[in-house]
């Protein structure tokens, strides 16, 4: 009997599925395991997409290019060292005000279920020694808490110097490394590559500068609110602000939503309506204005694709997944979404692509890689009618000005 025609077609995109499927299943526990190198690297691609503008700025305006990727690591890190030892010298410094606070806030709190909701008192007071005892025992780790997410500090140190050589490498050399990759492809297939990657570049460092700048202004909004309101571990809080703001729809509600669990504990419930209002209110410009401006043209998905793709990158690979899923997913767009129509990098011939030399030499500044207009294609003469010979032989005599004169 027969296989029906729709059958055999829909048992070939089956297997072909179950393929796609455990490849990717695969790639996935592969990366897993080699979390050590594909942190630092990711993280290194997020620093390049942010400072490559300042390289370039430095390089066109007369310095060595390695002077400028040197100045650029250097002062980045600087910066970045100065905030985590300023947030974690305001953490231990103030945890132990936050730690009295929020055991004068269950006392009350016990107070008011004995008292008006009637609990048992034994049932209260064992709550209420659950959460002081617990508090009171992590006033000594709270420094080292954030370490603890990974295996050693040891490790974590050297996770940190791989991230800082990936991102000076991708600074000062990046176009000579993409270049060798594409060569890595057939021939004919280099120019496409070429394209895919740039569309895809374009795609993941227009999403990393348009969502620092958004985690800015909400770790910004979020320190001037907390600070006004006289909130313990301000610095700490506006932190978690700001890195939640990289995981799109749910990083900003979560960890505000900390922010505001402080800010009820030990301000009361009036500031806390207050913060509440106040980040609705941030989120809403981030919503209308910041991410369609800033963001949107680089990321164009759904947000049921965005919501969609956190879930199963946390899911897989938890906090880190979720963060890394809308970038990862919007490049696979991109990448794909070119190689079906063109994008709007034209492939390169193959002649022109050898001509590539990736960064330019020290001090120069950096050129366009785009294809050279062709030469204007020369007009056409207008076919000129010979006039008629009236009844002479020969060449034509000509008068003043080359006129030919009338025959007889």
């Amino acid at each position: 009997m027969p296989v029906p025609p729709l059958l055999d077609d829909l048992a070939g995109w089956t297997w072909r599925l179950l393929l796609l499927a455990l490849a990717g299943y695969l790639f996935v526990q592969l990366l897993d395991k080699l979390y050590f190198i594909v942190l630092p690297f990711f993280a290194a691609l997020f620093a390049t997409a942010i400072a490559y503008p300042i390289v370039q700025w430095l390089t066109v305006r007369g310095l060595r290019r390695a002077l400028a990727t040197w100045i650029t690591v250097i002062a980045a890190g600087l910066v970045i060292a100065g905030i985590a030892i300023f947030v974690v010298d305001r953490a231990v410094s103030q945890y132990p005000q936050l730690v009295d606070q929020i055991n004068v806030a269950v006392m009350n709190f016990r107070h008011f279920l004995t008292t008006r909701l009637h609990v048992k008192s034994s049932s209260t007071a064992s709550l209420e020694k659950t959460i002081t005892t617990y508090l009171s025992s992590h006033k000594s780790s709270i420094a080292s808490g954030a370490l603890s997410g990974i295996a050693t500090v040891a490790e974590t140190l050297a996770g940190v110097v791989l991230w800082f050589f990936m991102t000076f490498f991708m600074l000062y050399d990046g176009h000579n490394i993409w270049n060798w990759f594409v060569r890595l492809f057939p021939a004919g297939a280099r120019g496409r590559a070429h394209g895919a990657g740039e569309e895809a570049w374009d795609r993941l460092s227009g999403f990393v500068r348009g969502t620092f700048i958004i985690a800015v202004i909400h770790g910004v909004v979020a320190a001037i609110a907390l600070e006004a309101m006289r909130v313990p571990l301000v610095a700490p809080l506006a932190m978690l602000v700001f890195i939640g703001s990289f995981l799109p729809i749910v990083g900003a509600i979560a960890f505000g939503g900390v922010a505001v669990a402080v800010t009820f504990v030990t301000q009361g419930w009036i500031l806390g309506l207050v913060l509440i209002g106040i980040l609705i209110i941030d989120n809403q410009i981030e919503a209308h204005i910041l991410q369609p401006f800033l963001v949107g043209r680089y990321v164009q998905l759904h947000p049921l694709a965005v919501a969609v793709s956190i879930a199963g990158g946390g899911l897989l690979e938890g906090i880190y997944g979720a963060a890394l899923a809308v970038p990862f997913t919007a490049v696979v767009y991109a990448v794909v979404h070119y190689l079906v129509t063109g994008g709007s990098h034209p492939p390169q011939p193959r002649a022109e692509f050898e001509g590539l030399g990736g960064d330019p030499p020290d001090g120069e500044p950096a050129k366009a890689t785009s294809r050279p207009k062709p030469a204007p294609k020369p007009k056409p003469r207008k076919a000129t009618t010979p006039r008629p010979n009236r009844g002479r032989s020969g060449p034509q005599p000509r008068g003043r000005g080359g006129v030919v004169p009338a025959g007889d």
